[in-house]
């Protein structure tokens, strides 16, 4: 059976591109310091589901900002069908994706870190720790979305981008389809959080296969690169 030009062209890059933003480490790293430091000084579980969802609704937030700000952008330059666009995409997205397999990870005295810089990780790390009310938690979730723009921007345009091919129905449905992706390891962690289950287990789950989510990662971004090459470019 042959499958529907539009799925090949646009919903299965679509979903690949959320597959790749949903598995970098900072947002649910920043949740599980946010939820541990509840945790540890023993605060309600109510303050804890509160403090949880404005986190992810302030990624959410900036998520669906930059989706409409990048669609409007290319509407409004008219690059949304430009096979030219598309050859810049298609090399971003390879490009990015080898800088996510060399520098997503750094080594230093303490083990395998985040490619932050020590001072903007010892900030997030402070701000997580001193965060108690709703639109704390809400600007944190926000910033952990711009904090990680040099490598969500890759696969973000290239959604904007499909995106943009759609009618505005189909559009409302592909943000929701993207967003439930990406923000899936939040949702899980905050319910498992909500179930009982303890965070070091989830931290040491994260630190077991911290190396499979990068490698992961920057391999579908080289392939989504070269699938969108041969159906954006050539195939255009």
């Amino acid at each position: 059976m042959e499958i529907p030009n539009e799925i090949m062209q646009i919903w299965l890059p679509l979903i690949v591109a959320g597959l790749i933003q949903a598995s970098f480490g900072l947002g649910v790293s920043m949740l599980t310091l946010l939820s541990g430091h509840l945790m540890s000084a023993r605060e309600s579980t109510r303050r804890l589901h509160r403090l949880s969802l404005a986190y992810i609704v302030g990624s959410l937030f900036a998520i669906v900002m930059m989706l409409l700000a990048v669609m409007y952008l290319l509407s409004w330059l008219s690059l949304s069908f430009s096979e030219q666009f598309w050859a810049v995409l298609t090399g971003a997205s390879v490009g990015v994706g080898l800088c996510v397999l060399l520098f997503y990870y750094r080594r230093d005295k303490k083990g395998t870190r985040l490619w932050l810089p020590r001072r903007a990780a010892e900030y997030l790390y402070a701000r997580t720790k001193a965060t108690r009310h709703s639109f704390e938690a809400l600007i944190l979730g926000v910033g952990s979305i711009v904090a990680e723009l040099i490598f969500i921007a890759a696969p973000l345009v290239i959604a904007a981008n499909l995106m943009a091919e759609l009618t505005s129905w189909w559009q409302i449905m592909a943000i929701f389809v993207y967003l439930l992706i990406v923000i899936a390891p939040m949702l899980i962690l905050h319910i498992s959080n909500l179930g009982g289950h303890k965070i070091s287990k989830i931290q040491h789950w994260r630190e077991q296969n911290k190396r499979f989510l990068q490698v992961a990662a920057g391999v579908l971004l080289i392939i989504l690169g070269f699938y969108l090459l041969t159906y954006k470019v050539i195939g255009g």
